[in-house]
């Protein structure tokens, strides 16, 4: 589809502990399910900020906290689960056009289907 609207993708696979992101360089990020220790996400939320250029977007889902309750997929470690509150903070500087936690159906192979709790954003840089 990329191709056929010439649209020119990058993507990546990258050590999150360590990802470095130009400033004002890309004009979208999305992070789906990326479970990691609560230090490294707020580090990368603020790079994340950083790296968007004016009106680009960051698009996150990942599971919440009360998802440790239904065992349909996602970490069992609460540091690496996310809620709404957490990341309004982790994301100053943002304007989140969509933010909400909820419950939806998840179907993503055997370990990770069922109900899960999770955390939606769209955000865009001012």
């Amino acid at each position: 589809l990329a191709t056929a609207r010439k649209v020119t993708l990058e993507t990546r696979v990258e050590d999150l502990a360590r990802l470095e992101i130009k400033p004002n360089g890309w004009d979208g990020i999305v992070s789906i399910f990326a479970h990691v220790p609560s230090a490294i996400r707020r580090e990368l939320h603020r790079k994340v900020t950083a790296g968007l250029r004016p009106g680009g977007l960051f698009i996150l889902e990942a599971y919440t906290p009360d998802q440790l309750r239904h065992k349909t997929g996602g970490p069992p470690d609460l540091d690496k689960l996310m809620n709404l509150d957490e990341l309004r903070r982790e994301l100053a500087g943002l304007t989140i056009e969509h933010g909400v936690e909820t419950e939806r159906e998840i179907v993503e192979g055997t370990l990770h289907t069922g109900l899960g709790a999770v955390v939606q954003i769209l955000a865009r840089k001012p």
